[in-house]
């Protein structure tokens, strides 16, 4: 006999994928249908029903072929460039001092980086970026220079996805210069997977990892985890760095402040 499921059963079900839905896309910022389907166990058909009551819930975007999360916690880029525009300045000067003359650099996005370019322009670099303000600005120089290309993150104005990572296949950096949005004891966080997965694949080219962080992303994380800050070689922070916070990172890491 063929129990039948009541329709306050059914509604929790389907409340319980909505939400479970929603937490992968905030996590990913773009799944298919598929993927969405294989996560949660259900059928293609079931996840589109629910995407399309998602979008009416105002929380998803439905595109060709999947959904992205409409969920934006990130500053856009040209609001992040008026934070702590003093500190991000001093950080691009110690940075650009570890950077040597003739050298080949992933340089990823964040306005901290964005900041450097002035200085890393006099060193005769090749750059390669994901990031399109650095691109325009490193454009007006001589300097030899790859845009990955790929998706345009339009918030953060980077590129992200496959197409963006696959530009790095036979590529090799001598650094790869990387940016984040809070570090918590050895966890580097970001917002979302693609954007911790591109500077992740471009430091597997490069023969030094920097990471940049003024002091107030210290002992602060956002959802994403995407590498161990032990794993990279040095991080490059600010002055107004407290001396308990030198203390506790450099544990972890080289620091330089």
């Amino acid at each position: 006999m063929i129990k039948s499921v009541k329709r306050s059963d059914y509604l929790s079900l389907q409340e319980k994928r909505l939400t479970e839905i929603n937490i992968l896309l905030r996590k990913t910022g773009f799944m298919t249908t598929v993927d969405i389907a294989k996560n949660l166990d259900v059928s293609s058909m079931t996840v589109r029903r629910d995407l399309k009551r998602l979008e009416e819930q105002g929380k998803i975007t439905r595109i060709y072929g999947g959904a992205q999360s409409n969920y934006q916690t990130e500053s856009t880029t040209n609001e992040k460039l008026q934070k702590n525009i003093s500190e991000k300045k001093e950080i691009a000067k110690l940075l650009a001092k570890q950077v040597t003359n003739n050298s080949t650099i992933f340089l990823g996005a964040g306005t901290t980086l964005l900041m450097s370019v002035p200085l890393l322009l006099s060193k005769n670099l090749t750059f390669v970026t994901n990031s399109l303000p650095a691109f325009n600005e490193i454009n007006k120089s001589k300097c030899r220079l790859f845009l990955t290309g790929g998706e345009l993150h339009r918030n953060t104005e980077e590129f992200l996805g496959e197409k963006a990572e696959n530009i790095f296949e036979g590529l090799n950096f001598d650094y790869a210069l990387c940016s984040t949005n809070g570090i918590s004891d050895n966890s580097v966080t970001t917002s979302t997977i693609p954007e911790g997965n591109i500077q992740n694949i471009a430091i597997a080219h490069a023969k030094k990892s920097f990471i940049v962080a003024d002091h107030t992303k210290l002992n602060h994380s956002d959802i994403i985890t995407f590498r161990d800050l032990d794993k990279f070689d040095l991080l490059v922070t600010d002055p107004k760095v407290s001396p308990d916070d030198v203390k506790k990172y450099s544990k972890y890491i080289k620091i330089i402040h």
